[in-house]
């Protein structure tokens, strides 16, 4: 049998799949996060109110999660290759498509529907399989890949805002959305591929087979169907501790701002703070990705889930300083891009490979649930209380039981049970 081209490159084409990575992340969040810069001139174009506009965003974020689970399943139906082209096609298409809406409930169905299952399917595959393709380096190249988030933030959305004053916000989303769609679709399908194995290679480019490793609780590279996964008290413990992360990033990317401003700090300065956050979750995902190969994911999740929450009870107590602020930006910010994608990682490293992909699905799913949860709950306790600190008390709580479910999850070991 020939040998296959992958295989004769000078170098493990698992780098070719991060780079991959980056790149539909870059992408993908570039979309995600450019709906904030087109909220405003749709508002103003049909007279929507704010709670009406913004409930295509909730709409989108519930999707997405609900949908993780069926895109990590499909994906070990059909191949990562034609997920990953739907998903592009779906989030770029219904981006594009937001051009052209012209009622309310359109926009909650080409971007709270199709552009989310889309963008579930960008994001849920490409990490899942880069995990496939390392094991010794598993925690820097998936850590390292989410450099892509701040990447689309820091690139992407100051080109498609500078053009909308040019163009028009029709015309600008409807280029973003088709760039969008050409790139994560044609090169995810082109490139990317299923495992190591099925080019003849073997996980950090080593010769020698994988024989696993003890340390991070998969000592026989053992595959643990998504049944006997779900089963575990490792893995709940892991969705649940996954679900209270997610729960408070979203939330204080929705309230920090307002509660800056509240206090007294001015707009303009207290938006800035989104650079920073940008800037030094890059280098959490730099830091904690040579952290989590040399002392371990579970110590990694740990150590930034912990940060969040210090980071959240301090932002209490914060007065209106801007130098004070920012450095609050830099402590959550490096806390928050070591975190998220190291729940990708430590579930590989339990449960193994060959479903990896469904299990983070369905741990997608326990973090969207806690994304949609908590800024309602957040957002009642401002109503409440006419004050953001009660709610950044509860986001430093639950943000503190990430920590702690996470501790006590213990690795599931030992080779997987017969199946039925």
């Amino acid at each position: 049998m020939a040998e296959r081209w992958e295989a004769r490159l000078p170098f493990f084409y698992g780098w070719v799949v991060f780079v991959l990575t980056f790149l539909i992340y870059m992408f993908m969040y570039g979309l995600r996060y450019s709906v904030g810069i087109f909220f405003t001139p749709i508002q103003q174009e049909f007279g929507w109110s704010t709670a009406a506009t913004a409930s295509g965003v909730t709409i989108f974020f519930w999707v997405y999660a609900l949908s993780a689970p069926f895109v990590g399943n499909l994906a070990d139906r059909i191949g990562v290759r034609k997920t990953v082209l739907l998903g592009g096609l779906l989030l770029g298409g219904g981006g594009a498509m937001v051009s052209f809406i012209t009622e309310l409930w359109q926009f909650y169905v080409v971007w709270g529907v199709i552009a989310a299952m889309g963008s579930a399917a960008l994001y849920v595959v490409p990490t899942m399989a880069l995990s496939k393709f390392f094991h010794r380096k598993r925690g820097i190249t998936v850590g390292w890949s989410s450099v892509g988030v701040s990447a689309g933030q820091a690139v992407l959305i100051p080109i498609v805002a500078s053009f909308i004053p040019i163009l028009g916000w029709r015309a600008s989303i409807r280029a973003l959305g088709l760039v969008v769609m050409i790139v994560t679709a044609v090169i995810g399908y082109l490139f990317l591929r299923e495992d190591p194995e099925s080019l003849g290679l073997h996980p950090d480019g080593d010769d020698a087979l994988f024989m696993g490793d003890k340390e991070n609780g998969n000592p026989e590279e053992v595959n643990w169907t998504p049944r006997e996964a779900v089963a575990t008290t490792c893995f709940r413990l892991m969705a649940i501790s996954y679900f209270f992360a997610v729960g408070g990033i979203i939330s204080i990317l929705t309230f920090v701002v307002p509660h800056m401003i509240k206090i007294g700090i001015s707009p303009l300065q207290a938006s800035a703070a989104f650079g920073v956050i940008g800037l030094m979750s890059a280098t959490g995902s730099f830091v904690f990705g040579i952290v989590s190969d040399r002392y371990g994911r579970k110590i990694t999740i740990l150590f930034t889930t912990g940060g969040m929450a210090v980071a959240f009870l301090v932002a209490t107590v914060i007065p209106a300083n801007i130098t004070l602020l920012y450095a609050w930006a830099v402590l959550y910010g490096v806390s928050y891009g070591g975190a998220p994608e190291q729940y990708a990682a430590i579930t590989t490293d339990y449960f193994g490979r060959r479903y990896n992909t469904t299990l983070f699905g369905i741990m997608t799913l326990a973090g969207g649930l806690g994304g949609g949860l908590f800024p309602l709950i957040g957002g009642w306790l401002v109503d409440l209380t006419d004050s953001y600190n009660a709610t950044l008390l509860f986001l430093g709580a639950m943000m503190t039981l990430a920590t702690l479910t996470t501790y006590l999850a213990k690795p599931p070991g030992g080779p997987s049970p017969p199946a039925p």
